[in-house]
């Protein structure tokens, strides 16, 4: 084997035996005095010393040799067959993987040294996949990062069927991807076969969105990558992976094949309760990743309704976030202790003590507390979802309660011919994120002033007549109404009902509270005089 002279003058002088890997000949000797193993792949000096750094590189395309890449398990075939050879730049002995044009010709180079450095010599903007000049077609295609891999995954299938690689790795991969696409859609099946560590995973499920829906398969390794497993003899596992390749599907796009080992579990249930009989007897409880949303006229109680369940759900243990975009925070947490004593403090301020309200503070969140968010002047939608997110992911919540999406519009537009866009845009985040954080989000809603009678004078609530959207409540999966007494608006009665339950279909009258001023209460009235 000969190296050809090099711009820093050093030239191949003779083979000798490898100190590292104890070959007796693949080490070659340079007239600086440097030493590679084309074997080990190991450097040095011929005096034992470490090689020094060359940083001088050649602007022209090297001339290489082929022989085996014995520390890689590669053989000097499969490197003729790609054309990967090794050779010298400057005095750095380096691996050149040779890239070729649609006619053929080696138009660029890739080098890697000894350090794992990377350039490309020559045309990079010209170059395909690595090794795609060796094939026209057929029924698979394995891609695979690098050219090692390239290498690594055509050997074990002989060196026979279809290979290439990523010019500039994973990162790159996409845009070289889209670049051979009309050359891709000559093979039935494309197989990425990358790295099995988080990067390469992420990488493969990016690649795949580039590639024809319907074709790609992504395949799994038991080591690193595909020369690891070259390397420990399990080529037989590469083949393997490759037949056993799964399909890679668009996001959200299941077989309902697949879903036969959970389809005999039990959907979640629900673990906790409202705190009133009859609504729990329609709606089942409350469940997570659900969106429940809360309406009624003006002044017929949403807050006060609200609170008593955010109440329930903290005394049966459950972490609750409260974004109560109507009052500021020492409101809510005096509305919860008032809850909590059975005494109006909110409206009545010698109703307590100091020294009472302090002491129900203290027992009220002695084990467990609640997370309230200080929103004035700013009541953005992606702050909010923020926040949300925030109070699960990093408090631990597992019920919001989002009081009012009024609040929320009108900090976003103040033209009211927006309002059914805006509302439409809320809802679909909304939804989006109970979904992802499997969260119960309690949703307070204003409804529409009916011709005729207002709902605080008795009209009934409709579905039809939630503000701004029909999103509200078609993205809900329950919409849950208070409404008043009819034939007496002002006795403090008020109606539950249920205008929407995804969960068991069944709608209707939920329930018949009433409201004590004194206590700041609402009480189920069949269950009045056993609780007080």
């Amino acid at each position: 084997m000969t190296i050809p002279d090099t711009e820093s003058g050093a030239s191949f002088v003779q083979h000798q035996p490898c100190e590292k890997c104890g070959s007796k000949d693949n080490a070659a000797l340079y007239s600086d005095n440097s030493t590679y193993c084309f074997g080990c792949e190991a450097y040095g000096h011929a005096d034992g010393s470490e090689p020094r750094q060359q940083k001088t590189l050649n602007s022209a395309l090297l001339q290489g040799s082929y022989t085996a890449l014995k520390a890689r398990g590669i053989t000097e075939e499969t490197c003729r067959k790609f054309d990967y050879q090794v050779g010298m730049d400057g005095s750095r002995p380096v691996q050149i993987a040779n890239y070729r044009n649609d006619t053929g010709q080696v138009v660029a180079q890739k080098i890697r040294d000894q350090d794992k450095n990377f350039k490309i010599l020559g045309d990079g903007k010209d170059v395909g996949l690595f090794g795609q000049h060796l094939w026209t077609g057929g029924r698979k295609i394995i891609i695979a990062e690098g050219e090692i891999d390239t290498l690594s995954i055509s050997q074990a299938q002989g060196n026979k069927w279809p290979t290439v690689g990523l010019p500039l790795g994973a990162q790159g991969g996409k845009k070289a991807l889209i670049k051979a696409w009309d050359w891709l859609l000559e093979y039935d099946q494309i197989i990425l076969m990358f790295d099995q560590d988080e990067a390469g995973k992420r990488a493969a499920l990016d690649c795949a969105e580039a590639l024809p829906v319907g074709r790609v398969c992504i395949a799994e390794l038991p080591m690193k990558d595909a020369n690891e497993c070259l390397k420990a003899g399990l080529e037989k596992d590469i083949i393997n992976a490759i037949f056993r390749a799964k399909e890679w599907r668009p996001e959200g796009i299941v077989s309902a094949s697949s879903l036969r080992d959970i389809i005999g579990e039990e959907d979640e249930q629900s673990t906790v309760s409202y705190p009133y009989q009859k609504l729990n007897e329609i709606t089942r409880g409350i469940r997570p990743s659900t969106l429940i949303t809360i309406c009624a006229g003006s002044g017929v109680g949403k807050s006060t309704f609200v609170t008593e369940i955010a109440y329930a759900l903290h005394n049966a243990g459950q972490k609750v976030g409260m974004l109560m975009l109507e009052e500021t925070n020492k409101r809510t947490v005096r509305g919860l202790l008032a809850l909590h004593m059975n005494t109006n403090i909110v409206q009545d301020g010698n109703s307590a003590t100091r020294v009472e309200i302090e002491s129900a503070h203290d027992d009220l969140f002695c084990e467990t507390d609640i997370e309230l968010w200080d929103h004035f002047g700013s009541s953005s939608l992606d702050i909010v979802i923020n926040r949300i997110q925030y109070m699960v992911r990093a408090m631990g919540c597992k019920h919001i309660i989002l009081d009012h999406i009024s609040i929320l519009v009108s900090g976003l537009t103040g033209e009211v011919s927006d309002e059914r866009r805006l509302i439409d845009n809320i809802m679909h985040r909304l939804r989006t994120t109970v979904q992802e954080l499997g969260i119960t989000l309690f949703l307070v809603s204003h409804l529409k002033r009916p011709s005729g009678i207002g709902h605080e004078a008795g009209a009934k609530v409709e579905l039809s007549q939630l503000r701004g959207s029909h999103s509200i409540a078609q993205l809900a999966d329950s919409c849950i109404g208070l409404q008043v007494n009819a034939d007496d608006p002002s006795d403090d009665t008020r109606e539950i009902v249920v205008l929407k339950n995804r969960f068991t279909g069944q709608v209707g009258f939920a329930g018949r509270l009433k409201y004590h001023r004194e206590k700041s209460r609402l009480i189920e009235m069949s269950d009045m005089d056993s609780r007080f």
